[in-house]
């Protein structure tokens, strides 16, 4: 009994570190759903593309399933899709509050009398 329960913990601990490496996989694969540049018609209807082309008077939009090609006239404006934003991790944000304190205390340190450093 007391050897199957061991048994079983091991097994979970086996399987934590090959569920936290998932996790991180995931987490770093490109969004695909994400397109490069969105393109407003004239209708009211908007277009996410891969890809745009200009010929002519004709536009050629690439989207992963389709390629569609529409005239120039069609096309109110076309904007980049922007990336979403990320922010800092904690080590990006206190790195210079770290950095600044550490000279603080050494200017606080030199400017006390005899306070010229560990001798």
């Amino acid at each position: 009994m007391r050897y199957a329960h061991q048994l079983r913990r091991r097994r979970g601990a086996r399987l934590i570190p090959v569920l936290w490496l998932l996790v991180l996989f995931l987490g770093q694969c490109p969004d695909r759903a994400m397109a490069e540049e969105i393109i407003f018609l004239r209708d009211g209807r908007t277009i996410r593309a891969d890809k745009i082309e200009v010929i002519g008077d004709t536009l050629r939009i690439e989207k992963p399933t389709e390629t569609i090609e529409i005239p120039r006239s069609e096309v109110l404006s076309i904007h980049p899709s922007s990336p979403p934003t990320v922010s800092p991790g904690p080590a990006d944000v206190y790195r210079d509050t770290t950095r600044q304190m550490n000279d603080k205390v050494r200017r606080e340190i030199e400017s006390k009398p005899g306070g010229g450093g560990v001798r």
